[in-house]
């Protein structure tokens, strides 16, 4: 068993970056692009982070939930005013598709807005249940969009981080250079394995 307490013991070179105001610029800004383009969660560098530094957690996550709810309520003013150049980055999503975009929609039909954006664990997009949001209920209104979407970054994002952060006294001892490459090595398995697994092709 290990030494719980080692809990408070950083885990450098990750500990100073978690301490770093400019990190917490970098989620937000990844979270905002997630919302939008990028296909990979922000939960990658929010889980490192937090497995070095667990005292870290509240501002990393919130930086991370505040940037998806901005990037929410531009991908909204996108589908209303700009639906093509929203349409054509949905398309674009690995492992998403028509098939995502008819799951999503039938989510927030059956479970209503707030049970359909209120997703635990890996799942479709923040963009796809914006998509669908449109299709339901085009007259919501942008306050309750960022209030769906921090509902979603906080139910997706925040178990994962939780888990991550309580793991950190395993961490302890671990060679940075050794942490970061199984690290980006199990996400990239991770998320290939899930877009592989969600290709719209398979099911043509």
């Amino acid at each position: 068993m290990p030494d719980l307490t080692a809990f408070s013991v950083p885990i450098e070179p990750f500990a100073s970056i978690a301490a770093s105001p400019i990190v917490l610029v970098i989620l937000g800004a990844w979270g905002i692009g997630e919302a939008l383009v990028f296909p990979i969660v922000p939960d990658v560098l929010v889980g490192l982070l937090v497995l070095a530094a667990p005292w870290r957690l509240a501002p990393l996550l919130g930086a991370a939930i505040l940037g998806g709810a901005a990037g929410a309520l531009v991908g909204w003013w996108l589908r209303r005013h700009r639906p093509l150049v929203f349409e054509r980055v949905l398309r674009a999503q690995p492992g998403l598709g028509e098939p995502g975009l008819a799951e999503a929609e039938a989510r927030l039909r059956g479970r209503g807005p707030l049970g359909g954006f209120a997703q635990v664990g890996p799942g479709l997009p923040l963009k796809a249940y914006i998509h669908a949001l449109a299709v339901i209920a085009p007259a919501t209104l942008p306050a309750t969009v960022v209030g769906l979407a921090l509902v979603n970054r906080l139910t997706r994002l925040g178990p994962a981080a939780v888990g991550f952060a309580a793991l950190h006294p395993w961490a302890i001892g671990w060679s940075p250079v050794w942490l970061a490459v199984v690290w980006v090595g199990g996400w990239a398995v991770f998320y290939i394995a899930y877009w592989i697994a969600r290709e719209p092709r398979r099911d043509n």
